[in-house]
């Protein structure tokens, strides 16, 4: 067998790595439109239910349903750790900031605390029939 040029194999690794990102270029320009239309589909079945008054939707071919997560953030650190140190809230703070006492502390106190980013996600999921046995 013929010992092969550097000069070939360079060329040829090259051309194999051009074309690799080619493929991943594809690939993640697919998945974007992909994510784009998943994210459309969501937002109609949250609208959807929303004005149906419903949480779920149970068809032959899934069921999407909604779902909600509670997320806090720190907007202002000096502000935030200033209040938890004076009102003694030590259970709010974390590495981040504990949601659950947050969301307690809102309930109670109809405020949000100073220097925290409170909210509540809605999103929606969907999963394929079970199988009938």
């Amino acid at each position: 067998m013929a010992e092969l040029k550097i000069d070939t194999v360079i060329e040829g690794y090259i051309k194999l790595r051009d074309k690799k990102a080619a493929i991943e270029q594809s690939v993640k320009d697919d998945i974007a439109a992909i994510n784009m239309k998943l994210v459309k589909i969501e937002e109609y079945l949250r609208n959807r239910a929303e004005a149906e008054g419903v949480s779920s939707f149970k068809t032959d071919s899934g069921t999407a349903y909604m779902s909600s997560s509670d997320y806090a953030s720190v907007a202002d650190w000096d502000a935030a750790f200033a209040f938890i140190k004076k009102n003694e809230h030590w259970e709010m703070l974390t590495r981040g900031v504990n949601k659950v006492a947050v969301r307690e502390f809102i309930e109670t106190k109809n405020a949000t605390p100073p220097g925290i980013n409170f909210g509540s996600k809605l999103t929606v999921g969907v999963r394929r029939p079970t199988k009938k046995a």
